[in-house]
């Protein structure tokens, strides 16, 4: 069903399956269904324990829930991995094996994956027993274990376990009558043994007579001698014991004494120490606040200092991002614009970029924001752009779209293109406008004049 459905269809998987569910202990079924919530659900509706004396009726359940799956590998492989264990000789060979540097090496040579399990023939002739046999056809049916054709024949091959069966027959035959032979033997051996016996058996039963008498004599001399002895050991053992007990309670005694002595002495030695070291800490401390306080009254100034500082820095930094408007101010934009001579291209990538003239009263041009915030906006496609083509990889993935990622990626460099263009030749514009509109004595005056329109 797993790595061999071809050869295992001569395997009913219901037999199979009601095999292995069968063969598997009380313990092991136990965890199984527990391990299965929603087998466990099932098998627990309307009140039911999980007991061996209900097994029958688990088991049921387990086998429709799996014929309703149609025995497929979900289904079957943990029911499998509960029962693999069950059949320790297999389990034992396979596993050692599979785990070995034997078959290590055997995978490297036949380039086996990591997850391939395959026996070569001689081990499965070394692994292979006739009498465990329905479990190997289990092994064939549900294990991940990949057999040849001529393995997976052997597994299936009725024929072979009947001809084992009659040499079997054969040499139970030979060995039988070999003890009929023997049993005759001892037939005749034993008739003599029990000739020899009865007239040992009378011998015996006088020195048995003789023997009580003996022993009645013996046992009492012995209840005598054990009396004497008993009150003897009591005695000696009543004095060990109250010297034991002496010695004890006397060492206990004597123990306790050095312990508390200890405990005391430990006690006084902490106590001195930590006073110590508390009196040091509290010297330190002492100083250090005097510190501290000094330095706060520094602290205080120099916050004062630097908050006078930070509101002139301030007054200075609002004033200079005022500059590039000063500067704009003094262009006189319907003029310039007027004397540039672009070609249609040029003029239409300006268009698409540059803010556009705002034609109310004055006809004057505007901007929205800052130059800096513009300059910034038309740094962005390019920034834009260097992040999808090195993350390309992971975006074409992520858009599930390739020929739209990459469409967006062309258009992008359209207007990289043109904003690379515009800023070209907003620089030289500028240049060439600061350097004819303006003069350089003008910029050292703390507040740039609006030029005058030349009528």
């Amino acid at each position: 069903m797993f790595a061999n459905p071809e050869r295992a269809q001569g395997i009913d998987p219901k037999d199979a399956f009601a095999r292995m569910l069968n063969e598997l202990p009380w313990a092991h079924l136990h965890a199984y269904i527990q391990a299965n919530a929603a087998l466990h659900k099932m098998c627990t509706f309307g009140g039911h324990r999980l007991e061996p004396k209900k097994r029958q009726r688990l088991e049921k359940i387990i086998y429709r829930e799996a014929e309703k799956n149609d025995f497929s590998e979900a289904s079957c492989s943990g029911l499998f991995a509960a029962w693999y264990p069950v059949h320790e000789e297999p389990h034992t060979k396979l596993e050692n094996y599979f785990h070995s540097d034997e078959y290590r090496d055997y995978r490297k040579e036949k380039e086996l994956g990591e997850d391939d399990y395959v026996l070569s023939d001689e081990k499965f002739d070394e692994f292979f027993v006739i009498r465990e046999q329905p479990a190997w056809r289990i092994l064939l049916h549900f294990s991940p274990l990949k057999f040849t054709d001529a393995q997976a024949d052997r597994i299936l091959d009725e024929s072979q376990g009947n001809t084992d069966l009659l040499d079997q027959i054969a040499e139970q035959s030979r060995e039988l009558e070999q003890l009929r032979r023997r049993d005759a033997q001892f037939d005749a051996e034993q008739t003599r043994m029990q000739e020899q016996q009865q007239a040992a058996n009378a011998e015996i039963l006088e020195l048995k007579k003789q023997l009580r008498n003996m022993r009645s004599e013996r046992d009492a001399m012995q209840q005598k001698y054990d009396s004497a002895q008993a009150e003897t050991r009591r005695l000696q053992q009543r004095l060990q014991d109250n010297e034991s007990r002496l010695g004890t309670h006397q060492a206990d005694l004597e123990e306790n004494f050095k312990r508390d002595m200890t405990r005391l002495q430990n006690d006084y030695n902490r106590i001195s120490e930590q006073l110590a070291t508390w009196q040091s800490k509290y010297e330190e401390q002492r100083l250090l606040n005097r510190g501290l306080e000094r330095d706060k009254i520094e602290a205080d100034k120099a916050k004062a200092l630097a908050e006078t500082e930070s509101a002139r820095l301030s007054a200075e930094m609002e004033r200079n991002s005022k500059f590039a408007d000063l500067l704009l101010s003094r262009i006189d934009w319907p003029k310039a614009g007027a004397a540039m001579k672009m070609n249609p291209t040029l003029r239409r990538n300006f268009n698409s970029l540059v803010r556009k003239l705002n034609y109310e009263e004055d006809r004057s041009l505007t901007i929205e924001g800052t130059f800096t915030e513009f300059w910034e906006k038309l740094n962005k496609s390019e920034e834009e752009l260097v992040r999808r083509v090195a993350q390309s990889n992971a975006l074409e993935v992520m858009g599930g779209d390739l020929p739209a990622f990459w469409e967006q990626v062309s258009e992008l460099f359209i207007d990289v293109q043109i904003n690379l263009e515009a800023r070209s030749f907003l620089l030289g514009f500028l240049q060439e406008i600061f350097f004819q509109t303006i003069e350089m004595g003008d910029l050292q005056m703390p507040v740039i004049p609006k030029n005058k329109r030349k009528k």
